[in-house]
């Protein structure tokens, strides 16, 4: 267990890393770092996940190690609903900017609709 322990830990600080980097990232408002960083912690977060599976059961890690791991869940949870937000302001941004172009319908030719859409 020794060995599964050092190395879930080490995933553990690459997940805690790449959190840390995506806030930053976040911070500065860069998108194509942003795109790359929340691959990379998807990556990390896969392996850490992968390692947690084959531990034998999360009961193994003391106390400390658990906490660690709550907080990057909540850390997570956080990213992801500051990232939705952000998502919504950007789109009501543009939204606001360029307008969206109507959406198709289809009508019957003759219709009110139909001179209503040719003016």
């Amino acid at each position: 267990m020794p060995d599964t322990l050092q190395s879930t830990q080490q995933l553990l600080s690459a997940v805690e890393s790449q959190l840390d980097l995506v806030d930053a990232v976040l911070l500065d408002g860069d998108a194509v770092r942003l795109s790359a960083a929340c691959s990379d912690i998807r990556i990390a977060s896969m392996a850490f996940a992968g390692a947690l599976e084959a531990a034998l059961s999360a009961e193994a890690f003391d106390r400390e190690f658990r906490t660690r791991i709550e907080t990057v869940a909540r850390r997570l949870s956080l990213q992801r609903t500051g990232l939705a937000r952000r998502h919504v302001v950007v789109e009501r941004s543009l939204a606001s900017l360029i307008k969206p172009r109507a959406s198709a319908t289809y009508v019957m030719p003759g219709s009110p609709a139909a001179s209503a859409m040719a003016h």
